[in-house]
């Protein structure tokens, strides 16, 4: 007998964050969020990457925990933390890297995303 619950609608997604700004998040791999990419037409791959939103510019109140959620992106800081994540599978020390850390996702003024540990 499967353990999962039912769930209806679509994941809660961070919103974009603003030109110039950044948001603080964690990186999460339990729960039922999935690690996903899908086609999106003319825009190429979408990653779907479950985090948990510590801070974003956009939003006003989060619980102190943070709300989990996805990243959904294009950016390139995205399909390299996917791509490291779901095939670094005999990476365990990297892994410790990311997940249970604090991250901070920074948009510049022309809108590329860059990811640094925070």
């Amino acid at each position: 007998m499967s353990s999962k619950k039912l769930s209806f609608g679509p994941a809660s997604k961070m919103p974009e964050v603003p030109k110039g700004e950044y948001a603080e998040l964690t990186f999460s791999n339990e729960g039922d969020l999935m690690w996903e990419h899908k086609e999106d037409g003319e825009y190429g791959m979408k990653f779907f990457i479950p985090i948990v939103l510590l801070s974003h510019p956009s939003v006003e109140s989060l619980p102190s925990s943070g709300s989990a959620m996805h990243w959904v992106s294009k950016a390139d800081a995205a399909s390299q933390l996917y791509m490291v994540v779901t095939e670094s599978i005999d990476a365990p020390n990297l892994k410790k890297e990311i997940f249970g850390k604090k991250w901070k996702l920074t948009r510049s003024i022309t809108g590329s995303y860059r990811l640094d540990q925070a």
